[in-house]
C-alpha cells in the first residue's frame, strides 16, 4: 500500500461535511443493487461533498465503494484520481470500469505506489502493460513478471532491455523468463549482474561468427592502421600518467563511445567493460596489465586481475567489437535527441584535442622506453 500524502497536499483532515458523505457511503455500499433515481441521487450528494470530505472519510469511502458493482463512474474517476494515494490506491486496483486513459496516465506519471495499484489489477490493457515497462520501477515490473496472467510480448522485452535501472535489478529475474533478448544482453552488458555476463559474452560470440560467416575473410584480413597503433600507445601512456579524463576521451575516439560510457568504464567495478574495450582496441594482453594496474591498482586484486586477463584471452576480437557496437545502439535508443546532439559537439572538440594528444603522448612513451631501457 501507498503512503499518505502530506497534509498541505490533500484536503483539511477536519472536513467540512461532517461526514455527511461517510455515512451516505456506508448506506449505498450496504446493498449491492440500487436503482438509476437512488443512484442520481448518491452520485449529486458525492459530486458535492467529496471535495469538502475529510481525509480520513475520503479513504474511508474510497474503501467501501472501489469494489463496488454500481459505483458511478463520475464518483469513481473522482476516487482514482485523488492527490492522495492511499485514497486513489483503492480504485486504481479494485475497479473494474476506470479509462484506460486514466490507467495510461497513471501508469507514465507514477508515483510506483499508484503504479502497483495498476499493475495488480485483475486485467490489464497491453498498452497499460507496454507504458509500466517504459515507466515503472523494478518493483512494479517484478509484479508483472510474477502474475501467471502476463506475458510479455517482444515489444515490452525490448523497452525492458533498454532500461539500465531495470536490468541492473531484475536482470536475472528477465533472463530467467527469456525477457532479455541478446541484443538487450549485449547492450546492457555494463550493468549487468554478474551471472549474466556470460550469457552476453556468448550472444556477441555467436553474432560475430555469424557475420564472419556471412563475409567470409574480413577477421583474417583485418590489419591494425598505424593511426590505430598510435592510439594504442596513447592510451597506454595515459594510463602509465594516471589520466583518467584524457583516457577516457581517447577511448571514446577510439570506439565511437559517448564520454559518458566512457566515464563509466573507469569506475574500479567496471573493469571487465574496460577490458571488453581494449580488446576491441586490439590491444595486447601486456598493454591490458598495464592499463589495468595504472588505472585501477588501488583495488585490484591479483585474483582479479588473473579473472581479467582470463576475460582478454578468450574473448575475441570480434566479439568484443561485437560488444562495443551494442552499447552504442543502446545508448543511442536511450540518449535524448537534444543531448546527442550536445555529446556529437563535445565529442568533436574532445577529438580534436585527443587527435593531438595521441600524437604526442606516442613520442612520449616511446622516449620512457628508450629511457627505462638505458636505465
Amino acid at each position: 500500500m501507498p503512503n499518505s500524502a502530506s497534509p498541505d497536499k490533500s484536503a483539511s483532515t477536519k472536513g467540512d461535511d461532517r461526514g455527511v458523505l461517510l455515512a451516505a457511503s456506508e448506506l449505498f455500499a450496504g446493498r449491492t443493487r440500487h436503482d438509476v433515481e437512488e443512484k442520481r441521487i448518491f452520485l449529486e450528494l458525492a459530486s458535492n461533498f467529496l471535495p469538502k470530505t475529510s481525509l480520513p472519510d475520503r479513504r474511508r469511502i474510497a474503501n467501501l465503494l472501489a469494489a463496488h458493482p454500481e459505483i458511478p463512474d463520475d464518483l469513481l474517476t473522482q476516487l482514482a484520481s485523488d492527490e492522495d494515494e492511499l485514497t486513489a490506491y483503492p480504485a486504481l486496483r479494485y475497479s473494474p470500469r476506470l479509462s484506460v486513459d486514466l490507467l495510461l496516465k497513471v501508469a507514465e506519471a507514477g508515483p510506483d505506489s499508484l503504479r502497483k495499484a495498476v499493475a495488480n489489477r485483475p486485467s490489464l490493457r497491453e498498452s497499460v502493460i507496454t507504458t509500466l515497462c517504459e515507466h515503472a520501477g523494478a518493483p512494479v515490473i517484478r509484479i508483472l513478471l510474477d502474475r501467471e496472467d502476463v506475458t510479455l510480448t517482444q515489444a515490452h522485452q525490448a523497452k525492458l532491455s533498454c532500461r539500465s535501472d531495470i536490468v541492473a535489478t531484475l536482470g536475472l529475474e528477465l533472463a530467467g523468463q527469456d525477457a532479455l533478448n541478446p541484443d538487450g544482453l549485449m547492450g546492457q552488458f555494463l550493468h549487468l549482474p554478474a551471472p549474466l555476463k556470460s550469457k552476453a559474452i556468448a550472444a556477441a560470440e555467436m553474432t560475430s561468427l555469424v557475420k564472419q560467416a556471412q563475409t567470409p575473410g574480413s577477421a583474417t584480413d583485418r590489419r591494425t592502421d598505424t593511426a590505430r597503433l598510435k592510439l594504442r600507445d596513447a592510451l597506454v601512456s595515459e594510463a602509465l600518467f594516471q589520466q583518467r579524463s584524457r583516457f577516457a576521451d581517447l577511448l571514446g575516439q577510439g570506439l565511437g563511445l559517448p564520454q559518458t560510457t566512457c566515464d563509466l568504464l573507469m569506475h574500479d567495478d567496471q573493469a571487465e567493460g574496460l577490458t571488453v574495450a581494449l580488446k576491441a582496441l586490439g590491444m595486447s594482453a601486456s598493454e591490458v596489465t598495464t592499463v589495468m594496474i595504472r588505472m585501477l591498482g588501488e583495488n585490484l586484486s591479483l585474483e582479479r586481475l588473473r579473472g581479467l586477463l582470463r576475460l582478454h584471452r578468450t574473448l575475441s576480437q570480434g566479439a568484443a567489437e561485437v560488444l562495443v557496437g551494442q552499447w552504442i545502439l543502446h545508448d543511442q535508443v536511450t540518449q535524448p535527441v537534444s543531448a546527442q546532439l550536445d555529446s556529437q559537439y563535445q565529442d568533436g572538440s574532445r577529438r580534436d584535442a585527443a587527435t593531438t594528444d595521441g600524437q604526442k603522448f606516442g613520442f612520449v612513451q616511446a622516449e620512457t622506453t628508450r629511457k627505462s631501457n638505458r636505465s
